[in-house]
């Protein structure tokens, strides 16, 4: 198995775990508020993850100054893209912020053309393209309501470019877990500065439940996160984003029962096929 293969799958895998997650915090929102819903996660997770990476000897590792400054500006990033977001998510259509937002894989992997000096290529470039032009077809934005928020998402887009582009930075002797257990952290620590303008709710078993599902699933994102930012190529990984918008139209299906359209069922067909051409043109037998 390649780098590039092997990055491939793990960006899937986050994706599915972050778009889990994000079914679950709808289920458990449908009765709480966000911001509820982010503190107690959030507080589930950074004990876990700091519980882990404590019992594992990670806050043991002699990290350098740059790498210690990466981990700190990367957690920053962290939350706040989760604060323009959000922000953004409150203020517009959802499937808006979600176009702005299928950017990124186009940032990111242009950013290690310039950056890393990565060859990006004529076929997988166009395969890039592609690939966006699919996720509009999925998406279908309403382009009169974008406005002022659009910025908001824009910034969104912005961060979490920087946030990638700042774990491909890293050296390799950070382990994994440590930024992992800092994007928890930083995440709460932004929940907590809106908790007081909240009021908060008791909890049915239901909740905890949702909650709790949405902790795992949210751990699992942020590890292979990590992971897959650290693994092949960034201009041939990036696309593979865009899977989480199938995995979000299954989702979608099976708990919500919303069926895409006809526009949305070629979007996907688009993606898929640019995700396969992508994997065929990294050839991991042959290699």
């Amino acid at each position: 198995m390649t780098k590039n293969f092997r990055g491939a799958l793990l960006m899937m895998a986050c994706m599915a775990a972050f778009v889990v997650n994000d079914g679950f915090v709808r289920l458990a929102g449908q009765s709480l508020p966000l911001i509820q819903i982010l503190f107690l996660r959030g507080c589930i997770t950074t004990f876990v993850l700091g519980l882990i990476a404590w019992q594992s000897g990670v806050f043991m590792h002699n990290i350098s100054p740059r790498d210690k400054s990466i981990i700190f500006i990367r957690s920053i990033c962290e939350a706040l893209t989760a604060y323009f977001f959000l922000t953004a998510v409150m203020h517009l259509p959802f499937a808006n912020v979600t176009a702005i937002l299928q950017i990124l894989p186009i940032t990111v992997a242009l950013s290690a053309v310039f950056i890393f000096k990565e060859k990006i290529g004529v076929f997988r470039g166009l395969a890039i393209f592609l690939g966006f032009l699919g996720v509009l077809l999925i998406i279908q934005p309403q382009t009169n309501n974008f406005n002022f928020y659009s910025l908001y998402a824009l910034i969104a887009v912005l961060l979490v470019t920087i946030r990638d582009l700042l774990t491909r930075g890293m050296s390799d002797e950070v382990p994994s877990m440590l930024p992992t257990f800092f994007s928890s952290l930083f995440v709460l620590i932004f929940a907590c500065i809106f908790v007081p303008s909240i009021e908060m709710q008791k909890l049915d078993a239901i909740e905890w439940l949702w909650v709790v599902l949405s902790a795992f699933f949210i751990i699992f994102g942020y590890y292979t996160a990590v992971l897959v930012m650290r693994s092949g190529e960034i201009s041939f990984i990036s696309p593979f984003r865009y899977s989480a918008i199938l995995f979000a139209l299954i989702f979608g299906i099976v708990v919500f029962g919303e069926f895409p359209n006809l526009s949305a069922t070629i979007g996907i067909a688009v993606v898929a096929f640019a995700g396969i051409f992508l994997l065929y043109r990294a050839n991991p037998l042959k290699e």
